[in-house]
């Protein structure tokens, strides 16, 4: 966690505590002096009523959004039982306080950060409670660690390998008068750097660890992977050169213990189920109701709300929808057919009556029924993930193999709860 980072979260904190400390609402910077008393500057005094007002017209928003951010998080934490204890937090702050030299440096730098220990600790306490809740979603708790580990062998299993040596010859006639040298008791390195016609001689024919995939000629494969440690190779026919090899070492395939793994199984979890803080947030938002009645800050609902509904754009351009794509229960996406066609470039007319969509691009033509999950494309029969079906009298498809056999390509960005589609694929950019 960066410095800067702890520092808006702190204080951020330190704005919610004071602006919860107060009541009055209002509407112009007050003048009077009947509130507490927070500060003077060359004689003029700062109240709190003052402050109250300075933030309700300028942080207001972000102020209560950090709030609204934290009291999920808070729920979440106890809904889940994660919790962090003061062990966590004391070692979490102790790295900051290292971080300044000193006892007295890390005062400092609270001092000039407008922060105090406690707001930094609380400031601690909440992200590691966030990041253990991240960490809970993408199954990284040990049982979880586990459990993908167990059902996907296939993944942690360390393939066959031959560390090789290899002496490389013009004909099959030199591959086997090496052969006899080596059988004489030649040592294999040091005719390899005499007779070998390969970039490899100079350093006795190591070519390093070989695994299958790694090797193009089918003979090659057939004979190393079949060879003993220690064993050399009877002469192998490539066709316009040969080889002799030497299996210095043999490594046979084996699946990876779980404790030497660990690592590798955290790191693909993280790939395969990565979810970001903002993502995170995102989904807590989503999921939440959350009625702002702070009239300063009413506009949140509407972000809010955005936050909530999916979202098409195509080409970069959000689409005004007669009707919201949604989510079926097998989650499967379906949108509005027409206007994102349209969006794409494409010429369509839709016969409510005959239940039947056509759609024209670039000389590819679409051809879909309403309750049939297979689509005309051209001379082909292409199957629907869902059949075009009537939502509140708008005809909606699942948008994949549609925009795919027009030319074009859909990112889900799950963040902005957006399909971004792209007319054509070529200008596609894949969102992490």
């Amino acid at each position: 966690m960066t410095t800067s980072r702890l520092f808006i979260l702190c204080a951020a904190a330190l704005l919610c505590a004071i602006a919860l400390a107060q009541q009055p609402t209002p509407a112009q910077a007050p003048q009077d002096d009947t509130t507490d008393e927070l500060a003077t500057v060359d004689g003029q005094t700062l109240t709190t009523d003052q402050l109250w007002w300075y933030i309700e017209n300028t942080a207001g928003g972000r102020v209560l959004d950090e709030m609204i951010v934290r009291t999920l998080v808070m729920q979440a934490a106890s809904e889940q039982g994660v919790k962090v204890g003061t062990p966590e937090v004391d070692e979490a702050l102790g790295t900051i306080a290292e971080q300044h030299g000193s006892q007295a440096g890390f005062e400092r730098w609270l001092a000039a950060s407008g922060q105090t220990e406690k707001g930094l600790r609380i400031g601690l306490q909440q992200q590691l409670l966030l990041d253990k809740l991240i960490r809970k979603h993408m199954g990284l708790t040990e049982d979880g660690v586990r459990r993908y580990y167990d059902s996907h062998p296939n993944e942690f299993t360390e393939p066959a390998g031959v560390h090789l040596r290899d002496i490389v010859t013009r004909t099959v006639d030199d591959a086997y008068a090496a052969r006899e040298r080596l059988a004489g008791g030649q040592d294999f390195a040091a005719l390899a750097q005499e007779v070998s016609q390969d970039p490899t001689a100079a350093q006795g024919g190591d070519r390093g660890w070989i695994e299958p995939d790694d090797v193009l000629c089918a003979p090659v494969a057939e004979v190393i992977f079949a060879m003993k440690q220690g064993e050399i190779s009877d002469p192998v026919d490539c066709g316009d050169h040969a080889h002799v090899f030497l299996a210095q070492e043999v490594r046979p395939e084996r699946l990876i213990p779980f404790d030497e793994a660990r690592e590798q199984v955290i790191d693909r979890i993280q790939q395969v189920r990565g979810v970001s803080e903002e993502l995170y947030v995102a989904l807590l938002k989503r999921r939440a109701e959350i009625d702002v009645t702070w009239d300063a800050t009413e506009y949140l609902n509407g972000v809010y709300a955005d936050l909530r509904a999916i979202k098409l754009a195509v080409d970069d351009r959000r689409i005004e929808l007669p009707a919201a794509p949604r989510l079926l229960p097998n989650s499967n996406l379906i949108v509005p057919a027409v206007p994102m066609l349209e969006a794409m470039g494409a010429t369509v007319t839709w016969n409510a009556e005959a239940g039947v969509l056509e759609a024209e691009r670039d000389g590819t033509r679409l051809r879909m029924v309403r309750g049939a999950d297979l689509m005309a494309a051209g001379d082909e029969e292409v199957q629907l993930k869902e059949a075009p079906t009537l939502v509140d009298g708008v005809l909606m498809i699942s948008p994949r193999t549609p925009v795919e056999a027009l030319g074009g390509a859909l990112t889900w960005n799950r963040v902005e709860n957006t399909l971004y589609v792209s007319s054509h694929a070529a200008e596609a950019e894949v969102e992490e």
